[in-house]
């Protein structure tokens, strides 16, 4: 508690001399495509882990908004004997799926989907390069940062948290703090793959302001989501809190690192948002939001 006390007041005062987006969110932080590639990614991410929290002053009502939803349904879904996480695993266990189900996510499954994706994102950027195709290039830079960043992010809150997953039932989903966390690690929560996964969708949604687009990647996430929660590898609200924090992640990563955008562009970053709206006890969805 003390170190994490320390942490936030070192966040504290970097925020009161910071501008409302933080320290180390000036235009030169920006990605280059005259910068070394490997280089400056890393050491973007190594200020994105500062620059993002120290940005909390500058936030406005839908942040404080989504960010309070997510946790406040983390919280309400996670406590009580049995808590509600529990109550609804055990529904879509016994009533919806079935005991014997299919399951996409097992050792293999775990790693043919990341593998999936990672050779996705390479194989983006060497398309990028070898055709001289510069947002190519741009989104698979910032789409790996993003995924870095909200590994970090959920590892250093898993941890701390130190939550049993559905994979030990018979500890119901209990907090355990720091000492539990590494003989629980890697279970927990948020959700890790939900972090990961919807902070890369959104560097594409953001990137590329395309409807369709949105469309698509946020109906993916919600459908990569729920067979977390179906194959027993999360609770509902280790996804939730995973989504939202992925989410933000990615979108802070293009409003603030890519080329698309300069800091005192007033127009807002896309122009049809959609973003996970969080119902406390009935469940989940998409909010549309347009810019005109």
């Amino acid at each position: 508690m003390k170190r994490l006390a320390m942490v936030m007041v070192l966040l504290g005062a970097l925020s009161s001399f910071a501008d409302d987006r933080g320290v180390f969110t000036g235009e030169q932080w920006r990605y280059r495509r005259s910068d070394h590639l490997i280089a400056s990614l890393a050491l973007r991410i190594v200020a994105d882990l500062v620059a993002i929290p120290s940005g909390i002053g500058g936030w406005g009502p839908s942040e404080w908004a989504l960010a309070g939803g997510a946790v406040g349904s983390t919280v309400m879904f996670s406590i009580g004997s049995p808590s509600l996480d529990l109550q609804f695993q055990s529904f879509v266990q016994n009533r919806v799926l079935g005991v014997d189900h299919f399951r996409l996510w097992t050792t293999a499954g775990d790693v043919l989907i990341w593998s999936t994706a990672g050779v996705a994102v390479v194989g983006l950027m060497i398309y990028g390069l070898v055709t001289g195709h510069a947002p190519s290039v741009e989104t698979a830079a910032l789409m790996i940062e993003a995924f870095a960043v909200a590994q970090l992010y959920h590892q250093m809150i898993k941890l701390l948290a130190g939550r049993a997953g559905p994979t030990q039932p018979e500890l119901e989903g209990q907090y355990f703090g720091p000492l539990g966390a590494v003989k629980l690690w890697p279970s927990g929560t948020p959700s890790g793959h939900m972090a990961s996964m919807y902070a890369m969708l959104s560097v594409l949604m953001y990137y590329w302001d395309e409807p369709v687009l949105w469309v698509g990647l946020n109906a993916f996430a919600l459908v990569f989501g729920a067979s977390l929660i179906g194959d027993d590898y999360h609770w509902v609200s280790d996804v939730v809190l995973g989504g939202v924090l992925g989410f933000c992640v990615g979108r802070w990563v293009v409003q603030h690192r890519s080329t698309r955008f300069t800091i005192g562009d007033d127009r807002h970053p896309v122009r049809l948002n959609f973003s996970p709206v969080l119902l406390p006890g009935t469940g989940y969805g998409l909010g549309v939001v347009g810019t005109f």
